[in-house]
């Protein structure tokens, strides 16, 4: 008879090649659009690496009974006690790196405008919150063999403290980042006057991000609880989905195609000229000859800031081909149709 774990151990799979699925797309959309990859395709990748890592340490302690700790031997609990530290480390390090990544592509989106400030400002900090985390996890245990030899030598037990205060430290820091790097291009493109059902379709790209939100908070329930294994579930599920919600913004290419011809707004009008010069008026298209004018211009939010991009692709929406103005591209064609009269003359 199959052990019910062991359906846990494949989601830790599926999980793990969904997310390489996904990254090798992001990979294989920049390199056929652009010929390049930038440095949040290589935080995303080491976020990858991370997790599969990660994937490695958690079959190695399911295989010395993490899922049936009241009837392993003192060998494997020594040895699963070993893997808590860089388990626990490489699941913050994918985290934070593709909080990192995510924060890197909207910084480059957002170049020449007052976000680029906060965006620096939110490196920074995810930064210092990475190393207090994991400093708190290599040392809130000091020596960190004391974790592991506890069980051969009751004196040498760490106290329960510095896990509490590391179980609130790595919620606080993992929400409280999520929801301020989701809320961040959210802000930027609720100023932009754009058809109102394309805003939210955007929007809610980066909605999808509030999907990793709440497998934190299920993954500290189940950490609370002393679940060992739900909890390692849900931090491979919270991964998996951090990584995909990280390549949307460029797979959307996949959808919409990473040129347009009119852009993200586009008005069309054809104006006939009559013969007798008495003024301009819309009619049907009729003429033999037409002269066609293209006009660009960049669309700003509502205090006059714009919104640029780097490259064909990086862009909150879908922008006109070949403009390298910074900022949402529209494109505006006028046709200026002559009719046979106007060109016989009176």
């Amino acid at each position: 008879m199959a052990r019910p774990e062991l359906g846990q151990v494949v989601a830790w799979y599926v999980c793990t090649v969904v997310a390489c699925v996904f990254l090798v797309s992001r990979l294989a959309v920049r390199w056929r659009l652009l010929k390049r990859l930038y440095l949040d395709d290589l935080l995303v990748s080491l976020a990858v690496l991370c997790l599969i890592a990660d994937l490695a340490i958690q079959h190695y302690m399911f295989n010395q009974g993490m899922s049936e700790m009241a009837n392993t031997t003192t060998d494997e609990k020594i040895n699963i006690m070993k893997m808590i530290i860089p388990g626990s480390t490489f699941y913050v390090t994918s985290l934070w790196l593709i909080k990192t990544s995510m924060v890197v592509f909207y910084k480059r989106l957002a170049d020449r405008t007052k976000y680029q400030l906060v965006y620096n400002i939110t490196l920074g900090i995810l930064g210092a919150t990475w190393l207090v985390l994991f400093f708190d996890i290599v040392f809130k245990c000091y020596p960190p063999d004391r974790q592991w030899k506890s069980f051969t030598d009751p004196t040498l037990a760490c106290p329960s403290k510095p896990d509490v205060i590391n179980y609130w430290l790595t919620i606080l820091f993992n929400i409280f980042s999520d929801v301020f790097i989701i809320c961040l291009p959210i802000s930027q493109v609720a100023r932009l006057k754009m058809p109102r059902k394309q805003k939210w379709g955007v929007i809610s790209v980066f909605l999808l991000g509030g999907l990793v939100v709440i497998t934190s908070i299920i993954r500290a329930i189940y950490s609370h609880l002393n679940e060992q294994m739900i909890t390692c579930t849900v931090s491979m599920i919270e991964t998996a989905i951090a990584i995909i919600a990280s390549c949307l913004p460029v797979l959307r290419t996949l959808v919409f195609g990473s040129h347009s011809r009119t852009g993200t707004y586009s008005g069309r009008r054809g104006y006939e000229l009559s013969g007798s010069g008495g003024g301009v008026h819309t009619g049907p298209q009729t003429s033999k000859q037409h002269t066609t004018v293209s006009v660009s211009r960049t669309v700003a939010g509502p205090s006059g800031d714009d919104l640029s991009r780097n490259d064909s692709e990086d862009e909150l929406v879908k922008s006109a081909a070949g403009v390298s103005t910074p900022g949402i591209a529209v494109m505006r064609e006028y046709f200026v149709h002559e009719d046979e009269r106007s060109l016989r003359g009176p």
